[in-house]
């Protein structure tokens, strides 16, 4: 169990750090803190952000307890949230896609920011595509629970047809597959199926291709390199970089007394 009367680790002079709930799963939070290194393009080590990752795996799988009604990973989500609050952290991330369909609970149970993947996500949408965002032609490819829980909302039939929404049924059923090779870490044998699933799906003509799992984005590679592929992992990085870049300007004194 978590110390619950963990100390604040906040420094004099030190601005807040970014709180990061790993461990959903261990490679996909190591994709995560790589991408925030890469993406960074700091000139020095001291200019980085500074980060506390919290990566306990035993978090109850986030899929399965969906799909049986249950919240059983919500408070150990949040019990390593909270815990990261109290160590000094001014905003949270968590790189788990299918974790944010607690995203309300868990913004309800903190002080601090959560930097919320799945709704920064479709904000970059809508940006890259303007008026044209909310009748994209969009395949998402994740958790069976993000794809019944409509995570990310799509409307296949209208776009695709059913013959096609059938297709994509079996497309989906494959990607749970990859996502336990993932897991159980047969990252080779999960890198091609993914290649080859990404390749089936861009024959569907999608307008943007959604890697909503995290394991996918731990090995999707030179797939990602694609116009139509959208990464949540990245874009989380990327927005995790933004908050820090905010939280480095100068504020006012009143601002200073009221932080």
């Amino acid at each position: 169990m978590l110390q619950r009367n963990f100390p604040s680790c906040e420094l004099p002079n030190q601005r807040k750090l970014l709180g990061v709930v790993g461990g959903m799963g261990t490679l996909a939070t190591a994709k995560f803190l790589e991408a925030l290194a890469r993406k960074s393009r700091f000139e020095t080590d001291q200019d980085h952000i500074a980060f506390i990752c919290l990566s306990a795996p035993n978090i109850p799988d986030r899929s399965q307890a969906i799909s049986i009604g249950s919240d059983a990973p919500l408070r150990q989500i949040v019990e390593r949230a909270s815990w990261l609050q109290k160590a000094g952290c001014g905003a949270i991330a968590i790189p788990c896609n299918t974790a944010h369909l607690w995203a309300t609970e868990i913004k309800q149970a903190l002080s601090v920011k959560l930097i919320d993947m799945v709704e920064i996500t479709k904000q970059a949408i809508e940006v890259s595509h303007g008026s044209e965002a909310h009748n994209l032609r969009s395949i998402t490819l994740g958790t069976n629970a993000t794809m019944q829980h409509g995570l990310y909302v799509e409307r296949n039939e209208d776009h695709f047809g059913k013959e096609c929404c059938r297709r994509l049924k079996t497309l989906q059923n494959e990607t749970a597959r990859i996502i336990a090779e993932v897991k159980s870490g047969n990252t080779k044998d999960a890198k091609d199926n993914l290649a080859r699933v990404v390749k089936v799906a861009r024959s569907f003509e999608p307008h943007i291709i959604i890697l909503a799992c995290s394991e996918l984005s731990a090995i999707c590679g030179d797939i990602a390199d694609g116009h139509n592929i959208v990464d949540p992992i990245d874009i989380l990085a990327d927005a995790c970089i933004a908050w820090w870049i905010t939280e480095s300007q100068p504020h006012p004194v009143g601002q200073q007394i009221m932080r």
